[in-house]
């Protein structure tokens, strides 16, 4: 009788740790919307999740460099874009005072006119995003054009600062300004400005027409600087729609690989709890009367 007792007892007992440990199981899927408490519970999910993070943490590093890259470049598309505005009013004040038929007075109001464009340029060629110049090429940290002991001198390099915004793709952040205002001139265009200011208040056609040809130069830098540029951002949108795209779809398949099924956790829980009831029903009247017929 004792072994009746024992082996009815002892598995009732598993019964009911069994049934307790689903129960478990299935309320912490419940409570946290998982299906996944330990790697073991599901190797290959586990492995599967573990990737999909990954993916969905590199996806979001592009993003945010994505977005700081648009506004970045904003600056850059606006800045460009006043300079070529002030390149086109330039050479309109120069080409109005080019010949003999100006006076005196024309030629002055041109003569400040464009030393203001000089000083408006300027401040664009030296903008920037969050404290950095984004004229100076990798040397953020310099103001691009400086005017020091009589001349305008670069202080940036050449040396393009780019950011990755996806696989393979990478835009730049900060340009070379020197490219812009003086390309392979002699001179710069503050410079060719500073001398137009004189050529024009003075009735130099010679100095002036050798701006006039510097200005619609540094005008065909300064054009194809912003296609680039908008190219650029055209590209980083296009990439961002991209990002949007793939990390849904990682965060499917992560849904997918450690997400639980609520309403088949909820079934399983009330199955457990009904089976925990009556396993612990069954080891109940089994002990009593295996206990009467022992005695």
């Amino acid at each position: 009788m004792r072994v009746t007792f024992n082996g009815n007892f002892q598995s009732g007992l598993a019964a009911i740790n069994q049934a307790a440990e689903q129960f478990n199981q299935s309320q912490w899927q419940v409570a946290t919307g998982k299906r996944l408490r330990a790697p073991s519970d599901d190797p290959a999910a586990a492995q599967g999740a573990i990737q999909q993070q990954a993916e969905i943490g590199a996806l979001d590093s592009y993003s945010r460099a994505s977005n700081g890259a648009t506004a970045r470049l904003s600056v850059l598309d606006s800045a460009l874009g006043d300079i070529v505005d002030r390149l086109t009013q330039a050479m309109t004040a120069a080409e109005g005072v080019h010949g003999s038929i100006a006076d005196q007075t024309q030629r002055d109001s041109a003569s400040v006119t464009l030393g203001g464009i000089r000083d408006a340029i300027a401040r664009d060629i030296n903008s920037t995003y969050n404290g950095q110049y984004v004229f100076s090429g990798s040397k953020s940290d310099a103001q691009s054009y400086l005017y020091t002991a009589g001349a305008w001198v670069y202080q940036g390099n050449a040396t393009p600062m780019t950011v990755d915004v996806g696989r393979g793709r990478a835009v730049s952040l900060a340009v070379d300004g020197q490219t812009i205002l003086q390309g392979t001139d002699t001179t710069d265009v503050l410079t060719v400005l500073d001398g137009l200011v004189t050529a024009t208040q003075t009735g130099d056609n010679t100095a002036t027409q050798t701006g006039i040809d510097a200005l619609k130069r540094a005008f065909d830098r300064a054009t194809r600087a912003q296609s680039q540029v908008g190219a650029d951002e055209a590209s980083v949108s296009d990439g961002q729609q991209r990002l949007a795209s793939l990390r849904l779809a990682a965060t499917t398949r992560l849904s997918q690989a450690q997400d639980a099924n609520l309403a088949d956790a909820i079934t399983s829980m009330n199955r457990a709890q009904t089976t925990y009831q009556a396993a612990l029903g069954a080891v109940s009247t089994a002990a009593k009367v295996s206990l009467l017929d022992y005695l």
